[in-house]
């Protein structure tokens, strides 16, 4: 008790500093979901309260020890962070994109888990990660060595686990065998759901990069609809971005003179992406908004910085394009010489 005591103290001494750190943790993963072109619905965070805090460290094993001695210093859950998808294709890439910016300590598939086990319930990707004392992400500077839970799922499997935590844990007939029937065809009804999503994606890339959707006029000038369909036919095997970036593409590509179809069907069609895909050796496939900035930088280089430095919210937008820029021209150099 006096351990549990002691870390309520604690905690609500701390509770501010874990708020400012969980915001700029939250805002640093939208940052590089942004930056990689990876659709998401949202990005969410809580602090664990005090209460909870202490309630979970006076939890005991079968053998009566603490599970966590040592007190909150032993807890990675006193920041969680959800990363809410539409398509359960996607999860794998955030994941990568998660664990190449911050430390990873654990990643448990618990969807990839259940399914192997013939269940039914539960769905989602839990990481343990810390922010890098080495190089951490600029938002993240004043917060290294903090450690936070991150939980990635689809919008359906976030529907579905809300709900059944407020019945189930905070109601009264969490235990009733219809409620657990309903739960259990609900989760079965979400996967397929899940699955005819994801061929719904994979559906409208394909008409999309065959031309066989409503064909616009090429002098029509540049929007976030039309970029959206020059992209897939132009790199039908990268994956859709979110919608808002296709419009903050449009304003970076107006910025270097594109902002008609037709000169978008061009410029992007005389490119060739795999150059620069070997060049950044992405670990996943990135979005389609993140190749087309990746292209833009290789062929105008430092022009393309200044030009589009200023374009859009993210105050990192520069000292990220010059960092990729360096790996792009060191990369070239290098496959050049051999």
């Amino acid at each position: 008790m006096e351990v549990a005591r002691s870390a309520v103290e604690e905690s609500r001494f701390q509770e501010q500093a874990l708020q400012e750190a969980a915001q700029a943790i939250r805002n640093t993963i939208v940052g590089r979901l942004h930056d990689d072109g990876l659709n998401h619905h949202d990005v969410q965070f809580r602090v664990k309260k005090p209460e909870s805090a202490a309630e979970k460290l006076r939890r005991r094993g079968d053998d009566g020890e603490l599970k966590y001695p040592g007190g909150l210093a032993n807890l990675d859950d006193l920041i969680g962070v959800r990363v809410i998808l539409y398509v359960e294709s996607d999860i794998d890439a955030v994941a990568i994109a998660l664990t190449s910016q911050f430390i990873c300590h654990d990643d448990e598939d618990k969807t990839a888990m259940m399914r192997k086990n013939g269940g039914i319930g539960y769905a989602g990707r839990h990481l343990t990660l810390e922010v890098p004392a080495d190089h951490p992400p600029t938002n993240c500077k004043e917060y290294t060595g903090y450690r936070f839970e991150v939980q990635i799922r689809t919008v359906l499997q976030h529907a579905w686990a809300e709900f059944e935590h407020d019945i189930r844990f905070k109601g009264s007939s969490g235990d009733n065998a219809e409620i657990s029937r309903a739960f259990t065809m609900a989760s079965t009804l979400i996967e397929l759901a899940d699955q005819q999503f994801v061929n719904i994606a994979d559906t409208l890339k394909r008409l999309q990069s065959e031309g066989a959707l409503e064909a616009v006029a090429e002098a029509q000038p540049l929007d976030a609809g039309s970029l959206q369909g020059v992209l897939t036919r132009a790199f039908p095997q990268y994956r859709s971005s979110k919608e808002n970036q296709y419009d903050w593409m449009v304003h970076v590509l107006a910025a270097n003179g594109i902002d008609t179809v037709s000169a978008a069907e061009e410029w992007f069609r005389s490119i060739d992406p795999y150059q620069v895909a070997k060049l950044m050796e992405y670990r996943f496939n990135p979005g389609q908004v993140r190749i087309a900035d990746d292209l833009l930088l290789q062929s105008f280089g430092e022009s393309y910085v200044d030009a589009t430095k200023s374009v859009g919210s993210d105050r990192n937008r520069e000292s990220k394009l010059r960092s990729r820029l360096r790996r792009l021209r060191t990369e070239w150099d290098s496959q050049q010489e051999d």
